[in-house]
């Protein structure tokens, strides 16, 4: 009895063992850094975000550079959609992406504008960070009540916005230049 109580247990390991490695190789459908991407953009955003379908036309920002006020009203109606990406330089991700949009602002379409937005930042380490990845793309500076205002809590945050400031979509997290010509088109396909 007690040898059958053994080979049974012993089948039982390796049928688990098997599941498991099935398991893993299953779930790893991303081999490569490149590769996961690459398959990142072609998922369809989430219009489930509550600032999809409100204006920015109102708000008022700062030009970085300048500190001169304007409405961003300004920047979206010169463009059929404006990319507005919302950043700090305290946030890890935010870092990671920019080298990506600094790619994608020197390839972007015409009539396609990419904006950055430093939220709740210190001025000095936002500036030490635009430097060093040699952005290229205009950056605004948001008033406080921004992220409240607009329902985004998390950055980095990217916010797809039409000709008439209204949000027609919002991507959160991390973007490749890839994901962005990705997402670029499902708006135009969606509009």
């Amino acid at each position: 009895m007690k040898k059958w109580l053994k080979i049974i247990l012993v089948l039982f390991l390796i049928s688990l063992i098997g599941i498991s490695v099935y398991k893993v190789l299953d779930i790893n459908k991303f081999q490569t850094k490149e590769q996961f991407k690459e398959q990142q953009g072609k998922k369809s955003f989430q219009n489930s975000h509550p600032a999809t379908g409100l204006n920015v036309n109102d708000e008022t920002v700062k030009k970085f550079t300048t500190q001169k006020a304007t409405n961003l009203k300004e920047v979206t109606s010169k463009n059929d959609i404006t990319i507005i990406n919302l950043f700090a330089s305290w946030c890890d991700p935010c870092k990671r992406e920019m080298p990506e949009l600094v790619k994608y602002a020197k390839n972007k379409e015409n009539g396609v504008e990419l904006i950055g937005l430093n939220v709740k930042d210190k001025r000095k380490s936002a500036e030490q960070l635009i430097n060093d990845v040699n952005v290229n793309y205009n950056v605004y500076i948001a008033e406080d009540d921004f992220l409240k205002k607009f329902k985004s809590y998390n950055i980095p945050t990217t916010l797809f916005v039409d000709k008439n400031g209204k949000i027609k979509k919002v991507y959160l997290g991390e973007l490749s230049e890839k994901t962005l010509n990705n997402l670029v088109t499902q708006v135009k396909e969606e509009n």
